[in-house]
């Protein structure tokens, strides 16, 4: 199954400023920014990030943190950006984290079946995605959670105690919740800008770059 990209071919508002024009302090960023992202350096909403260095810096720090310092597995933070993007229009986000789904074990059909743009509900989501994950009961709570948390701005105490429940701890929700907001944060910054992606071409045994 082949996946079809659709944010290559924006043509960006702005991309940030020119590296040849950055301060001491964006700079210094920059080459953080780059030595924690080897393989995609300044790419995203980095570039527009840099532009205001008071949010860059703390921005690629909380991004770091929300994709490898939670409990989470791969597999179960990018099926969370993935429903984060579809439910904010961000082609581009979804783009980018398709491959990153890939290789962390999200098959195509699952990526193909999440309901995206206007079609993006608690119940489309719960009725798309969930029968897929029937043997995988940890990842039903999340989308369960995950789903409402971004359609209501919030969950309600019966989705709250069963995800913390299956769960184990506040602190996953924590996670979860810090998740679903930062990539939102990334999603209004492609989106604002229309900032493309790569061209690529993704099929279940095709790795995307991130």
């Amino acid at each position: 199954m082949k996946y079809t990209q659709t944010s290559h071919s924006f043509t960006p508002r702005f991309n940030g400023p020119s590296v040849d024009k950055l301060t001491r302090e964006q700079l210094n960023i920059y080459n953080s920014i780059v030595a924690s992202r080897p393989r995609t350096g300044i790419s995203g909403p980095f570039g527009p990030w840099l532009a205001v260095p008071q949010i860059a810096d703390p921005a690629q720090k909380l991004g770091h943190a929300c994709r490898y310092g939670t409990s989470l597995s791969p597999h179960e933070s990018e099926l969370i950006i993935l429903l984060t993007a579809a439910k904010h229009k961000s082609h581009a986000e979804f783009d980018i984290h398709v491959g990153e789904a890939l290789k962390a074990g999200i098959t195509m059909d699952v990526i193909e079946s999440i309901p995206r743009d206007d079609e993006f509900s608690i119940i489309a989501v719960q009725e798309c995605i969930l029968p897929k994950f029937m043997n995988r009961p940890r990842d039903q709570v999340i989308v369960r959670f995950v789903s409402e948390l971004l359609d209501k701005s919030s969950v309600c105490d019966a989705t709250y105690k069963a995800a913390k429940y299956a769960l184990k701890d506040d602190s996953v929700l924590v996670e979860i919740t810090s998740i679903v907001g930062y990539y939102t944060f990334c999603a209004y910054t492609l989106n604002v800008f229309q900032i493309p992606t790569k061209k690529m071409s993704l099929t279940t045994e095709e790795e995307g770059d991130s």
